[in-house]
């Protein structure tokens, strides 16, 4: 999304990162968008609107029955204006009136009458985040149409530590400098619920690709699948990021190959061509930091009967982003990295008996050994490993050339092919994992 020149309407709801919300309202303003504000009741508890209003130059809405504004209908005009509403933060209390279609003050209104794309970047307490409800509200707000920026992880107001925080300033304006709203998110929901009502091209292309696809096999049938893909985008700056080349189609080939087995699939994918996103048959989680991609996968976990770790997460992230522009100076630029979490590594350290943890190793010397290694420490069931060093094979190919290891021992060489075959092949060896693995069981699950 072009931020230059946009009309964005910031929802700020009532919690303590209240106060975070002045810093990413700047921060779009130098991005050349417009911004006007409607606050909750509690958020005022935090924040007094006067701040907004100095920041912005715009009145602040708070209020369904502010008689200054009496022949205004605020929840109407602004609706009409604004190109974006983006909540942050995003409390559980305004994800569940959100969820629920409650519209009993001037923010969940708004919400209601808005036609236009809507992002929300939750925050709350990491108990208050997993909780099944709160879980269920985002889940029913991703099938609308709602994009999800992915809290992030650190110490929490009240000392826990865990996911819960309000991403940074600048980690939200990535996130909607790489967004593409491409419908009225509405539409979604009326087609789920009722398939009914007008929809755009695009929208109508995905719901006839996903009530058309059927599975050609049974053999992954009551299983989820839970798979990463792509790469990941860790920002320097508002316009810069470290990244790699991977382009997510070995993940989107892998989705594929898992649902026309009958399984129940989830692809948390980095930032890609929307080309190469398997709609029509798996539910797309999209993020775009390492820490992001972990917190959208801890989300998946418990319903998760096998994860496959196919992303090409960066290793490492500034240890402070700068929330401007870097000017070229004339001098040597050095950069603190600090180490990502590794996705596959706390997946697999804390999964359940009846769990598959599946990760990739892309390397360019002593290929089975740092394969191995990785498979060991990770506490991993498989992994696949390939030569990122040939230029036939790996990023951005069509084809790969890999050597699957197994927990049991075996070693399996598959020769360069298109990645639709070596998904069957890795796949082929997953179902072997799990003709040894125990089922899921309910004394498991607890």
């Amino acid at each position: 999304m072009d931020l230059k020149d946009s009309r964005i309407v910031l929802g700020v709801s009532g919690g303590i990162a209240a106060f975070r919300a002045l810093d990413l309202c700047s921060l779009l303003q130098k991005q050349g968008a417009t911004i006007r504000v409607v606050m909750t009741a509690h958020a005022q508890k935090f924040i007094a609107p006067l701040s907004f209003e100095t920041l912005t130059q715009h009145p602040v809405y708070t209020d369904l029955f502010d008689r200054a504004h009496a022949f205004e209908m605020e929840h109407i005009s602004w609706s009409k204006w604004g190109q974006l509403l983006l909540i942050a933060p995003a409390t559980a209390n305004i994800l569940a009136k959100m969820a629920m279609g409650i519209a009993d003050d001037a923010l969940s209104t708004l919400y209601l009458s808005f036609s236009g794309p809507v992002v929300v970047a939750p925050a709350m307490n990491t108990q208050m985040l997993l909780h099944p409800a709160t879980q269920h509200n985002l889940e029913v707000l991703r099938k609308r149409g709602v994009a999800i920026i992915e809290p992030a992880e650190g110490r929490l107001a009240c000392g826990d530590v865990g996911p819960g925080k309000l991403p940074s300033p600048e980690e939200i304006v990535a996130f909607l400098t790489n967004y593409e709203p491409q419908h009225d998110p509405r539409n979604i929901a009326r087609t789920q619920d009722s398939a009914a009502g007008s929809h755009s091209q695009q929208t109508l292309e995905h719901l006839v690709a996903q009530t058309s696809f059927q599975p050609s096999d049974t053999s992954l049938a009551g299983k989820t699948v839970v798979i990463t893909s792509g790469p990941t985008h860790e920002y320097l700056d508002p316009v810069r990021f470290i990244t790699n080349p991977s382009s997510g189609k070995m993940g989107a080939a892998l989705a594929r190959e898992a649902a026309r087995r009958g399984a129940k699939v989830h692809l948390v994918s980095g930032p890609v061509s929307p080309s190469f996103l398997p709609h029509e048959c798996a539910t797309i989680h999209k993020v775009t930091t390492a820490e992001q991609m972990l917190h959208a996968v801890q989300r998946l976990a418990a319903e998760a009967d096998i994860f496959v770790f196919a992303a090409a997460v960066s290793d490492y992230r500034v240890a402070e982003r700068t929330p401007q522009k870097i000017k070229r100076s004339g001098n040597s630029l050095v950069l603190h990295l600090i180490e990502n979490p590794d996705i596959a590594q706390a997946i697999g350290c804390h999964k359940k008996p009846w769990q598959i943890t599946v990760g990739f190793a892309a390397e360019t010397e002593e290929m089975e050994a740092n394969a191995l290694a990785k498979m060991a420490k990770k506490h991993l069931d498989a992994i696949v490993a390939n030569d990122v060093a040939d230029p036939r094979i790996g990023f951005d190919r069509d084809e790969n050339e890999v050597t699957i290891y197994l927990r049991t021992g075996e070693r399996r060489f598959v020769s360069r092919r298109p990645k639709s075959e070596i998904a069957k092949e890795i796949f082929d060896a997953i179902l072997d994992l799990v003709a040894v693995t125990p089922p899921r069981t309910t004394q498991a699950d607890g």
